[in-house]
């Protein structure tokens, strides 16, 4: 299955909090997030605390089993869980974006536009 949806994560933790915030993180919320139903893979990218002002220094890719499970695992208690999660840092986090990705079958498209 090498077209599985994805979750990508992007955020801009201020600098002075980066590493506390990546310690939780390892801790507590990716525990969280992985036991959402679903969620088979997940990989973590890291960045300098002294980035770009404008640019993530968090980004996180959680891979879902396949297109079928994405919708209840986003209505999950797990998935409310680590939505709660982020109230904590939310003084320190600019810039949170939470975005999905899943292959697009473009037959099925084209027939909605002609």
């Amino acid at each position: 299955m090498a077209n599985r949806p994805v979750l990508v994560v992007r955020a801009r933790v201020h600098p002075d909090h980066l590493d506390d915030f990546r310690a939780w993180y390892r801790r507590v919320h990716l525990p969280h997030v992985l036991a959402i139903p679903g969620i088979v893979g997940y990989r973590g990218l890291r960045f300098s605390a002294a980035g770009e002002a404008e640019t993530p220094n968090v980004l996180s890719i959680f891979l879902f089993a396949d297109e079928s499970v994405v919708q209840k695992a986003l209505g999950s208690a797990e998935a409310q869980q680590a939505r709660e999660d982020w109230a904590t840092w939310a003084e320190h986090v600019r810039e949170l974006s939470i975005q999905i990705y899943a292959a697009l079958d473009a037959r099925a498209t084209l027939r909605h536009v002609n």
